[in-house]
């Protein structure tokens, strides 16, 4: 448990910050309460995930082109799976549960680690894991992803 919090702690976000020069600079932060404490899953997206997904989930965040992987466009997702939305699937990826390993690190934060350790009123990362709470947050994202599913 030590080992886990530990490596929870040391977790970090990435931010980016733009510069006069129009290149990209990224920053690691941790998450804060008040990014996620809302539960619409647009304000937890756009806090935390736009800067690498963009706003509108095609992978054209303002991040991308500092970024060692490719972005996932996320308003395919169905498309790529026979017009169904792989709700667990997705739940999973967000969450962190489902790594492939076979690819390596995608390089996509594991937002339900983050999600267990902060709590209301906190800024950053505590020391109290909250299923809860991380589920919940898990939730309403993968809820605005679906909604970002071309028709």
């Amino acid at each position: 448990m030590k080992l886990m919090q530990a490596t929870v702690v040391a977790a970090v976000t990435i931010l980016c910050v733009g510069t006069t020069f129009g290149e990209v600079v990224i920053r690691e932060v941790q998450p804060k309460w008040e990014d996620v404490a809302n539960l619409d899953g647009d304000v937890v997206f756009n806090n935390l995930c736009a800067v690498c997904h963009g706003v509108g989930g095609k992978g054209d965040g303002p991040a991308v082109s500092a970024l060692e992987h490719s972005v996932p466009d996320l308003t395919i997702i169905a498309a790529n799976n026979d017009g169904v939305y792989p709700h667990e699937l997705m739940k999973n990826v967000i969450f962190g549960r489902h790594r492939d390993v076979a690819r390596g690190s995608s390089g996509m934060p594991y937002w339900g680690e983050h999600f267990m350790y902060l709590q209301p009123g906190r800024s950053g990362l505590s020391g109290t894991p909250n299923r809860l709470y991380a589920w919940e947050r898990t939730h309403a994202l993968n809820t605005h992803v679906e909604s970002l599913q071309v028709k």
